[in-house]
């Protein structure tokens, strides 16, 4: 099937940086970034780290920012809407922080006509404290620290090698041998993968990285057995004709194409990381056809 190209992002002044965040040392060894499991996710601990890992990767997501974080004015940004300086005050009652200046402008939530010219920002304190941080899924933590060995994972005080990694983290999302399977395949294709939970799938695709392409497919993960035969409780999303169609639908409205991601199990039905080549992975691409096409 004949594949769309990508395409490009309008006015992106950044440059492509390199592929993973490796930095030697004046000892010509690897540096090594530090981060921290939440229970949830993984928290990047240094500021000048948060840079490094998104800048060259594009792994992880920034808690303020829609796309690529922002780390000038101590990490926070400058024009607020009401809503988050109001949150932020808040939050940050029981802290003694210096204090920042900041813009805040109106909600927009009704969007009428006459909001910019009726816009009236005003400069405030903000002493919240907080900063930008850069928190990283699973698959991009496991990633970074056994495959790249660039990230150096600690929970309760401990640093986790690679076998306690993957046990926690299993623990954490029954899904994560599954969705990491894919995720190493994809890092291995020199596609920068990130969360597809918006557009209904389970990842999607980005050329070089979202800030200079859109994302090219939408990927669904589905597990089978050595039977092919579905393993309904392995997989996050339902794939009958009905449900096909529709996320189908929704993928080439925001201009991207759905992608089925086959994952063939052994016998064990298990995936451990130093068995990932014995996963057979298969791309199944959907492209809805109009009379156009014909």
């Amino acid at each position: 099937m004949e594949h769309d190209s990508p395409r490009a992002q309008k006015n992106c002044k950044l440059s492509p940086g390199l592929e993973f965040p490796i930095i030697f040392t004046e000892d010509n060894e690897i540096y090594k970034i530090k981060a921290t499991f939440n229970g949830f996710s993984v928290k990047i601990d240094e500021t000048e780290d948060n840079k490094k890992v998104v800048g060259m990767g594009y792994f992880g997501k920034g808690n303020f920012s829609r796309s690529y974080p922002i780390f000038n004015n101590n990490g926070r940004h400058s024009i607020l809407r009401d809503r988050q300086y109001q949150i932020r005050q808040y939050w940050g009652q029981a802290n003694q922080s210096k204090e920042t200046d900041v813009f805040v402008v109106p909600d927009s939530d009704g969007e009428y006509e006459k909001y910019f010219n009726e816009l009236e920002p005003k400069c405030v304190k903000d002493t919240s404290g907080l900063e930008e941080v850069v928190f990283l899924g699973l698959e991009e933590a496991f990633f970074l620290s056994h495959c790249v060995e660039v990230l150096e994972i600690s929970h309760n005080s401990c640093v986790l090698n690679s076998e306690k990694l993957w046990s926690l983290f299993t623990d954490t999302d029954l899904y994560f041998p599954y969705n990491y399977a894919v995720y190493n395949y994809f890092r291995a294709k020199n596609w920068v993968v990130k969360p597809g939970i918006k557009f209904g799938g389970d990842f999607v695709l980005y050329k070089q990285g979202p800030m200079f392409y859109h994302a090219s497919y939408v990927v669904v993960v589905d597990v089978l057995n050595n039977k092919l035969q579905r393993i309904q409780e392995l997989c996050r999303r339902p794939l009958e004709n009905t449900s096909l169609l529709c996320l189908n639908r929704l993928c080439q409205t925001a201009g991207k194409q759905l992608m089925v991601c086959q994952l063939k199990l052994d016998e064990s039905n298990c995936i451990f990381y130093d068995n990932l080549r014995n996963v057979t992975i298969k791309e199944i691409l959907f492209k809805r056809k109009t009379n156009h096409d014909c």
